[in-house]
């Protein structure tokens, strides 16, 4: 994923909306159009919006430069119900941020207010007017373009790959080929495997609110979906010290529960294969040759023994 684009992910996820706000038009000064910035305003953003609004968590400020960018048509957004939530608390937010005397803006045209697209004009004179008369606009379409991976078959559809960059389908394959024990799934939330209601009174509330939108990028687990070890591929988006933050809160929950994890970082991002990534494994092979598992140990309900007196009793009751 883009760098750019990995930076307004995070912000969404943190439910940063001024920042993300900063980051989206510090993009638009630039000549960088980032192709994976269509999947976070068309699906991340109206879900994160649509929390926001109805939580009243959006301050006056963010909404109405939320309300400018979409009125400009610089920011998309096609959800009815984020468009009806954004027009209900506008007006409040208007007072807060313009002056007394400031009228208020126009709403957000939603589907409802969307005007028909034939429309009556009124015929030249000495010539009948017609009921199928549609009225002609000049318009001009201006497109940028640039050079990138694109997915036609996703864009088919609704669906989406379970791994958001090519960089990462090329890591899965090669951690599947180095250990083919184990199971191996991507993008992982952290709160599916590890409990973090038992370790509550050991985590600080930052800890909290980060594990809920937190995710590894791959985990290995035993055939019996137990989590082995977790890995996050780094970039130079990482060297950031927002980023850096978070990734030492990562790596502390992963200490507290006692699971590995390894960070691998390819030279080049954009254009790393397989079989590079499956170099990187050999050559730390030492270390990951320590996690990988001996024996297999399934899972079993029976295995300790139970008094006679205490199995008695319960099958009595």
């Amino acid at each position: 994923m883009n760098v750019i684009a990995q930076e307004l992910r995070a912000c969404l996820e943190e439910r940063n909306l001024a920042g993300f706000l900063d980051g989206f038009e510090a993009m638009l000064r630039t000549e960088a159009r980032p192709l994976d910035i269509r999947d976070i305003t068309q699906r991340i953003l109206p879900t994160i919006l649509l929390e926001l609004l109805q939580s009243r968590r959006i301050d006056a400020p963010c909404l109405v430069r939320l309300a400018q960018l979409i009125r400009s048509n610089v920011l998309l957004v096609v959800d009815n119900e984020v468009l009806v939530g954004i027009n209900q608390q506008l007006p409040a937010a208007w007072r807060v941020v313009k002056d007394a005397g400031t009228p208020l803006p126009t709403p957000l045209m939603t589907y409802s207010d969307e005007p028909p697209r034939r429309s009556k004009r009124t015929a030249p004179s000495g010539l009948p007017a017609s009921a199928d008369t549609i009225p002609m606009r000049r318009i001009v379409l201006h497109s940028e373009y640039a050079l990138g991976v694109v997915n036609v078959s996703d864009m088919m559809s609704f669906k989406k790959n379970v791994c958001a960059s090519r960089q990462e389908r090329e890591f899965l394959k090669a951690v599947r080929q180095y250990f083919p024990n184990l199971q191996a799934y991507p993008n992982v939330p952290l709160r599916n495997f590890i409990e973090v209601e038992g370790m509550v009174c050991r985590l600080s509330e930052r800890h909290r609110s980060y594990v809920r939108a937190a995710q590894v990028d791959v985990l290995l687990c035993t055939q019996e979906e137990d989590p082995v070890v977790g890995f996050e591929l780094d970039s130079a988006y990482h060297d950031a010290a927002e980023v850096v933050e978070r990734d030492q809160l990562k790596d502390e929950l992963f200490s507290l529960a006692g699971i590995p994890l390894f960070r691998i970082r390819a030279d080049n991002a954009s254009h790393v294969r397989a079989e590079d990534f499956y170099d990187l494994l050999i050559a730390d092979a030492e270390s990951l040759d320590k996690i990988r598992p001996r024996r297999l140990r399934p899972r079993r309900d029976h295995d300790t023994l139970v008094p006679a007196s205490l199995q008695a009793s319960v099958m009595m009751g």
